[in-house]
Order: C-alpha cells, then structure tokens, then sequence
C-alpha cells in the first residue's frame, strides 16, 4: 500500500502534539486539571511554564570555567653589524622564540563578587638558524657600518636596518628562512665618526682639537658646539663660556678660552663639546658629547696683567 508523504507528514505531526501535550499534562499538578470540562492545552501550558519557572534554581547555567584568555609570544633578535674590512658574510646565528598561553578559570559566582583566575604557561618553542649576506658589497668609509636586526617573532622571521650606507634591497631570504641576502642600491649619508675630532683643554685655557678624518671632508665646513665648565667636588659644575665656531675643516682647530670671565688661578676646568659636519658625506646632525681632560689654570705674569 502506499502511503503519500502528505498523509505521513500530518500523522507524525499529530503524534508529536499528542507526546508534548502528554508531557505537559504530566508536568501539571492533578488538581489543575479538570478533564470533565475537556481539556485548554493552552492553559495547560502556561502552567507547566510556571511550574518550571518556580523549580528553577537561582544558580547561573553550568557551563565549562575553563576558557583561553590568550596568546603572546617573545620575540628572539640579533643584531648584524659589518665594518669597512669585514666579510660581506655574516656568522650563522641561532634564534629562539617562546610562545606563551594564558589560561583563565571563573572561581566563585559573578553576581557574588566571584571572577576569574588566569596564569600563563609556556606554550610553543620555536627555533631557526640565521645569517645575512651582503651581495656585490660596495666600499665604506673607514668610520661606518652596516648594521641590521634579525629578528624571530613565533614563526615569522624579519630583518630591519638598523643604520646603513646603501639603501638594501632584499634578494632571498624571510619568513621561515633566514639566510638573508641583501644587495646595496643608492649611497646615503651616514653620522660622522662620534670620536672623529677629538678636544684638549690645556692650562692656558686653549681649547684645540684634532680632526682625524680631513681628507674625507676636504672643501666642508665644520661646527664645534662647546661649554667650558669649572670642575667643583661634590657639587654641580657651573658653566663659565659657552658658544660654536663654524670653520672650514682642517687638520687642527683652536678656540681661546683663556680671556672667558670669572676663571680662577689654580681651579680645575674642562670643556664638553661636539661636532656636526655642514656638507654631503656625512648627517649635519651633533655627535654626542665629548669631555676633555681637567685643566688647572696657570697663574698669570705681572707682565700679562698689566
């Protein structure tokens, strides 16, 4: 016999109807039902909704405490650094990053000042082997660098310039291979030496200086920032002169100091001083400050005096 899905469809719908009102029915007190007047399934179930809402308990939902709160990683770098006459490649290098999981447990109940508890453990490691390799390596001058940071972040592997003389562009390497290679394109300025020129501060007060890298700057000029300062024990030392002199660059340079007021015979001073190079081999900005050695003041002559 065949029986239409139409004729199926309705009979279990009515199956359905008759469980769920059986369920609702045996949900219900006896006594709120009163089957010589039929039977309101409507009514009935407004009171099995009240049943369940009077039986139910104040506690929240019971649901898994246990949750991620999140993730972080520690990050591994080395800096690469390559000098006028070092090899264009670099040592190999190992990196390790850790990666961390924080874990976070619900204790008590929120509504009562309860929340929740987290630590981290250690989650994955995550190791590589680096070097850097500088392709067709182009001349430096005596005082610079190429200087670069490779660093390991979970599995990702970056390299950035630090500071360089040639704009690089990369050849291989990244991601999950470190062996980078790097070609130079265009030459860019670089800071001058820090220690390039160096000062003297002698008894007389004359402040000299001594440029060791002249024939790089040959037709530029130079700035010479200075402080000339009394050295006092145990206190602050007080600035006696101060100023700049700009001057073409040369083998040498002097700044007199000796008619600054307010020197004593016989106390000590030092000059702090730094440099900027006005030109295109190197940045026109300061290098750091410098002291010279402690001088004492020789006395003066009658004769100077008069």
């Amino acid at each position: 016999m065949l029986i239409s899905a139409q004729t199926l469809l309705g009979g279990y719908t009515e199956m359905k109807t008759t469980i769920a009102l059986a369920a609702l029915l045996a949900a219900v007190p006896a006594a709120a039902v009163n089957f010589d007047q039929g039977v309101d399934a409507a009514a009935i179930l407004e009171q099995a909704k009240a049943a369940a809402k009077a039986d139910a308990k104040p506690e929240a939902k019971a649901v898994d405490a246990r949750y991620l709160g999140g993730r972080r990683t520690v990050q591994d770098c080395v800096s690469v650094s390559f000098g006028a006459n070092d090899p264009a490649v670099s040592p190999t290098f190992s990196l390790r990053s850790t990666e961390y999981i924080e874990e976070c447990y619900q204790t008590g109940d929120p509504r009562n000042g309860g929340g929740r508890q987290c630590y981290e453990r250690p989650g994955r490691s995550y190791h590589e082997l680096a070097s850097v390799t500088l392709q067709d390596r182009q001349p430096l001058l005596p005082w610079e660098r190429d200087s670069f940071r490779v660093c390991l972040d979970g599995p990702w592997l970056s390299i950035y310039d630090i500071e360089t003389a040639y704009d690089y562009r990369l050849i291989s390497g990244g991601s999950y291979n470190g062996r980078y290679v790097l070609a130079p394109g265009r030459k860019t300025a670089q800071r001058p030496d820090p220690v390039g020129v160096l000062g003297e501060l002698d008894s007389s007060m004359k402040f000299s200086l001594k440029d060791k890298w002249t024939s790089y700057y040959a037709g530029e000029t130079i700035e010479i920032k200075y402080a000339l300062k009394k050295h006092v024990e145990n206190w602050f030392d007080p600035v006696v002169a101060e100023g700049a002199v700009t001057v073409p660059v040369a083998e040498s340079y002097l700044v007199d100091l000796s008619k600054s007021s307010g020197l004593q015979n016989g106390k000590k001073y030092y000059v702090e001083y730094s440099i900027r190079r006005i030109g295109t081999v190197s940045t026109d900005k300061f290098t750091r400050t410098l002291e010279t050695n402690k001088a004492s003041r020789a006395a003066m002559s009658l004769a100077f005096n008069r």
